[in-house]
């Protein structure tokens, strides 16, 4: 009896330690859950909705006179854009010189256009918006250096590995 007795009692404890582990292991993962979902908004949780809505506004018109400025080009600017043979600068340069007068129009309201959604932009960001967006601006700059760390160890590892294959062959 007493044998039955304690299988049944060890049998309990195991039963309750599986639930206790398990009930741990889902509390975790829902706090792990919760803490992705916070970590996942960038933008959403620095701006408002309507500041949102700006900058889709902003990004759409700068894409809208981007290609009606591209429809504008004649074939020989479209030329001068694809030779190769310029660098960027010159490409740049020649391009510029080339535009009409209704070209540069067009670029001219473009600017300006883009600057005013700008400013009525920046006219809606608080101080405290201005805080976060300085604070996310640094932690891309910690990353982005992160990664060109990580790029020059990777070419040091590659010139390592390629040295001993050749001093094996050799």
């Amino acid at each position: 009896m007493r044998n039955s007795r304690s299988k049944d009692q060890t049998q309990k404890n195991r039963k309750m330690k599986t639930v206790k582990i398990t009930l741990i292991l889902a509390v975790m993962a829902v706090g792990q859950f919760a803490v992705a979902q916070d970590k996942a908004q960038g933008k959403e949780k620095i701006y408002t909705p309507e500041q949102i809505e700006m900058l889709k506004a902003q990004k759409a018109a700068m894409k809208e006179n981007r290609e009606e400025f591209k429809s504008s080009l004649t074939d020989e600017q479209l030329a001068i854009m694809q030779n190769k043979e310029l660098s960027i600068k010159a490409r740049r340069e020649a391009l510029s010189a080339s535009f009409s007068d209704a070209q540069k129009a067009i670029m001219e309201a473009n600017r300006s256009e883009i600057k005013a959604l700008r400013d009525a932009f920046r006219a809606t960001i608080t101080d405290e918006q201005k805080q976060l967006m300085k604070e996310r601006r640094k932690k891309m700059k910690k990353r982005i250096g992160n990664m060109k760390d990580r790029k020059e160890q990777l070419k040091e590892r590659k010139e390592n590995i390629k040295e001993r294959r050749k001093k094996k062959k050799g």
